[in-house]
């Protein structure tokens, strides 16, 4: 009786691997929703057409030397408008950061994985904004 109880203490001893408490993962990464990166940008004008705040989203555009330019947000309004139905409420799923340049960065944000959206940034003054946007998939 005594070995069979040794046995059974020796094998839940050295069999506690079984057993893990916790999450051996590392945590994900927390991406500030600001225009102080790329990523954050991009996931701002997203949240901004979520809340239907197109003229905030708008805020976010410039032209392709970085300039603010505020007929070309006007005339973004539409296409925003657009937007803001296509993403209603949707969560993003993935992401992914492609770096052109210093100051030239492309972004792909996948929604529900179902829609895709691409991002071209550019940063100006520390901040980022968006050149150019466009619905992958």
């Amino acid at each position: 009786m005594r070995i069979i109880s040794t046995i059974i203490i020796t094998l839940f001893l050295t069999s506690c691997e079984l057993f893990v408490i916790g999450n051996n993962r590392p945590p994900k990464p927390v991406i500030d929703i600001t225009q102080e990166s790329a990523i954050g940008a991009a996931m701002l004008f997203t949240t901004e057409l979520q809340l239907e705040n197109v003229p905030g989203a708008a805020q976010l555009l410039s032209d392709n030397n970085g300039r603010y330019n505020a007929n070309r947000q006007q005339e973004q309004y539409y296409n925003l408008a657009r937007l803001t139905r296509i993403l209603n409420n949707r969560k993003i799923t993935r992401v992914l950061a492609d770096t052109i340049t210093v100051e030239l960065h492309n972004v792909k944000l996948e929604f529900d994985y179902v829609k895709e959206f691409a991002f071209s940034m550019r940063q100006l003054d520390s901040l980022w904004y968006i050149m150019d946007f466009s619905q992958i998939k």
